[in-house]
């Protein structure tokens, strides 16, 4: 009786297998998925968009919005299996998207370091931050190209740029001076409508400061949309808010609206927005399991699932 004994880790293990993958979920329907991917151009029978996953696996979605037709556009998404649809391009696992949402965010950083001539590959010039870090501009001014030069800096982080020099982490300059002459933040929060002094909006951090983004456009004006941003510290301002510290916004290199309607910026449920659209109203509903869809509410009363909706209605 004693090999009945391994039994149990024998469970556990596989168990701790299925938990560490978790790349693809079949939410309880042997015909359903929902994975983390990023849409891809696939350039073969005349051009088309599927999705790979992160673990590898194709799918290819017969109704992919349009919005969501960006090369390199990560994603969050479930589909119905099509495996009985044979489709010209034999490419991936068809299915039919049931909803799919963009995976918000971008990496900023911003640092302070030192400019830095790296005698590698012919030469060239990347920044040493003060906390070691090494980043390789891909757009330095000439005026920067100071061996020694001490800077203070914002970048985008480019992910997935190869370069030959291989020698730290490839960046898009956002803004650049030299030490005291200007403090930069970059960093991901929340817009926050603010119902004070006859109401604002500001950024919240998600390390918890408050930011008050001075002349912020129109269309990040939407309570609850989360962002990534780099801004300049606005020491001498003054604000009648009185609310945050004061900022000029240098860059949104990506915005997510709140799931649902979101306000126009980034890219919003496309069912959604059409059962909104045509004057009815959209209602989040979570499975037994946790998961959530949507459905499109009529004046009667009834309901549909939105993305069934969405699909019949075009």
């Amino acid at each position: 009786m004693r090999g009945h004994e391994s039994y149990p880790a024998i469970l556990l293990v596989l168990i701790g297998a299925i938990v560490v993958c978790g790349c693809i979920a079949t939410d309880g329907d042997d015909d359903r998925i929902s994975a983390n991917g990023t849409v891809t151009y696939v350039d073969l029978e005349g051009g088309f968009y599927g999705i790979v996953t992160d673990d590898g696996e194709r799918y290819l979605p017969d109704d992919l919005p349009a919005g969501y037709r960006i090369d390199g556009l990560p994603v969050r998404f479930s589909a119905d299996l099509k495996e009985d649809t044979a489709g010209i391009q034999q490419w991936g696992t068809p299915i039919a998207i049931r909803d799919i949402e963009p995976v918000c965010g971008a990496r900023v950083i911003a640092a302070t370091g030192t400019v830095t001539h790296v005698d590698l590959e012919g030469g060239f010039y990347g920044i040493v931050a003060d906390d070691g870090e090494r980043y390789l501009p891909m757009d330095l001014d000439e005026a920067w190209l100071i061996d020694g030069e001490r800077v203070t800096f914002a970048a985008r982080i480019l992910d997935g740029v190869m370069t030959i020099q291989q020698w730290g982490t490839p960046v898009e300059i956002v803004a650049i001076d030299r030490i005291g002459n200007a403090t930069f933040i970059a960093a991901s929060g929340t817009v926050s409508y603010i119902n004070l002094e006859g109401g604002f909006y500001g950024i919240i951090a998600d390390g918890g400061e408050h930011y008050l983004p001075i002349g912020l456009e129109g269309r990040y004006h939407v309570d609850g949309m989360r962002l990534t941003f780099a801004g300049r510290i606005v020491p001498d301002a003054v604000t009648i808010q009185q609310w945050g510290t004061p900022i000029e916004i240098l860059d949104i290199p990506w915005t997510c609206p709140r799931r649902g309607l979101g306000g126009g910026v980034g890219l919003a449920n496309p069912a959604a927005v059409w059962c909104a659209e045509q004057g009815h109203t959209y209602e989040i509903r979570k499975n037994p399991d946790g998961s959530e869809y949507g459905v499109c509410i009529f004046a009667n009363g009834t309901e549909i699932d939105a993305w069934d909706y969405y699909r019949q209605t075009h």
